[in-house]
């Protein structure tokens, strides 16, 4: 019996129903750090504050609009699995946020196609340089980002002194 392994679609989130899909990725997300990290739920509601994570969500087509960003939207067999956006920080500099895969989905490869694609969007749209922040214990991720090519960086964002010590800084030349 032959398997098979679907088609994947990535694409800028751009209408309505693209965006809500990439919002309801982010809340599934959250739910996910909070279930898979317990331990560190205190720090991630220092940085996912119920009210101001929401006005976030709703923000995202502002915040990552075209031409200075962008979300791309990962579907798989049609269904929406993953994401990944970014915005200019200043000229030449984009910042890259919320890169999550659905965990029903995970296993393809699609955040590294996520991360392809979204290289590949950043650099066309004319950005040098690309920055991030993660989490160090989403080991997964820091490998990702290691592998296409994203090297120590220095501090994003202000953050709490108690929340330094799970934030690693990365960058990449484009």
């Amino acid at each position: 019996m032959a398997r098979s392994t679907g088609t994947l679609e990535i694409s800028i989130a751009e209408n309505t129903k693209d965006i809500e899909a990439v919002r309801q990725l982010c809340r599934d997300f959250f739910d996910w750090l909070i279930s898979e990290f317990p331990e560190q739920r205190s720090k991630l509601m220092t940085y996912f504050e119920p009210s101001n994570w929401e006005k976030t969500l709703n923000a995202l087509p502002s915040i990552h609009a075209r031409p200075q960003g962008a979300m791309l939207l990962a579907r798989h067999d049609g269904m929406p699995v993953g994401c990944i956006m970014y915005h200019e920080l200043s000229p030449g500099v984009a910042e890259v946020k919320r890169l999550f895969v659905s965990s029903f989905a995970r296993g393809k490869g699609i955040a590294n196609y996520l991360m392809t694609a979204m290289i590949e969007n950043a650099r066309a749209d004319g950005y040098k340089e690309l920055k991030l922040d993660t989490r160090t214990f989403l080991s997964a991720a820091v490998r990702l980002y290691r592998k296409h090519g994203f090297i120590e960086s220095n501090h994003l964002i202000d953050l709490p002194e108690d929340a330094l010590d799970v934030v690693v800084f990365l960058r990449r030349a484009l």
